[in-house]
């Protein structure tokens, strides 16, 4: 579908650099956390009063995540095209009316954050804004940068449920269907823990290390939202968490049998790594299954070890964390 085809994602570019960090009005304090609002800056802001609003946006949030030019006249030129196009404006007015106000999710971050930070003080992405894309890339709705402490949620994202009249721009269904405010929270701090976690050289990390490394992010949020429901936190529908725990010895059986757990070759096991509505090996089976799976072996680790959080985290060694789990579906 080539609905966007001339709308860019004029004002984001996603850099990887250090930046200095001030406190601002997007950062946590002992007021709790603001988030930052950019598209409320950018649609909402009359475009002669634009680059200076932009320039204070900037000073606020001052991230790598987000690089604004409002001295360079074809930045701005730019910004112009896209918050009057008509498609943009009307994803920006769908977007606002589930999200104009998030206080309720600035509490639910301020509680999951202050967990975090008293089981590890060094967790500390404190700076937070929203922004609409007008481009739909589910595994770019959350961005966050470590070194800069900040974080970026593209809202229009968990909006698409709304978008009919655009055929939820050509998404499959099982995308769509997690395009909701009930996953939003858990969702950010999920991408979080992935700031603090170590994973082994790419080039040598198998099955195993990418079950475990997504079993610490899942025990992250049994640790900082113990109220969440679980399938929440994996973002499976009740259906789906319902098979994943009757099917569990299956599953890992099937690992087993095809000796799939230190298998370093992704295109051997990426159907049960990749977000898709199902596993293609069972028949109306839960995607996602090695999540699920890390996250029974990451749990019984540490019932059975005396690490901490941190520890955790830095623990590249998948194969100790399975054998002190003493894992058995």
């Amino acid at each position: 579908m080539k609905l966007f085809k001339n709308i860019l994602i004029y004002s984001i570019l996603l850099i990887f650099a250090t930046t200095s960090c001030h406190r601002s009005e997007g950062q946590k304090s002992g007021k709790g956390i603001d988030i930052l609002r950019y598209e409320q800056v950018l649609f909402d802001t009359p475009t002669d009063k634009l680059p200076n609003a932009m320039l204070d946006f900037q000073t606020k949030f001052n991230s790598p995540l987000l690089n604004i030019y409002p001295d360079d006249a074809q930045f701005m030129a730019q910004v112009t095209g896209f918050v009057s196009d008509n498609t943009v404006r009307d994803i920006y007015n769908i977007t606002q009316r589930h999200y104009r106000d998030l206080r309720w999710l600035e509490k639910e971050l301020d509680a999951a954050l202050q967990k975090a930070q008293a089981l590890d003080a060094g967790i500390d992405i404190n700076k937070f804004a929203t922004f609409v894309s007008g481009y739909f890339d589910y595994s770019q709705r959350i961005l966050a940068d470590r070194n800069s402490k900040s974080l970026i949620v593209s809202i229009d994202q968990y909006a698409v449920s709304d978008m009919e009249k655009y055929s939820f721009f050509g998404l499959p269904l099982y995308i769509v269907e997690l395009s909701d405010s009930i996953f939003l929270a858990s969702d950010i701090m999920a991408e979080i823990a992935r700031q603090y976690i170590t994973v082994p050289d790419e080039k040598e990390i198998t099955m195993l290390d990418l079950m475990v490394s997504e079993g610490k992010v899942l025990y992250f949020l049994d640790q900082v939202m113990p109220k969440k429901d679980d399938r929440l936190k994996i973002r499976y529908s009740e259906e789906q968490m319902d098979w994943m725990r009757e099917n569990e010895g299956r599953i890992w059986a099937y690992f087993i049998q095809n000796e799939l757990l230190y298998e370093k070759d992704y295109n051997r096991y990426h159907n049960f790594v990749d977000e898709a509505p199902k596993t293609n090996a069972f028949k109306d089976s839960s995607p996602r299954t090695t999540q699920y799976i890390g996250w029974q072996i990451v749990r019984k680790y540490m019932e059975n070890s005396k690490s901490t959080l941190k520890d955790l985290f830095a623990n590249t060694n998948s194969q100790e964390i399975l054998t002190v789990s003493k894992y058995k579906p």
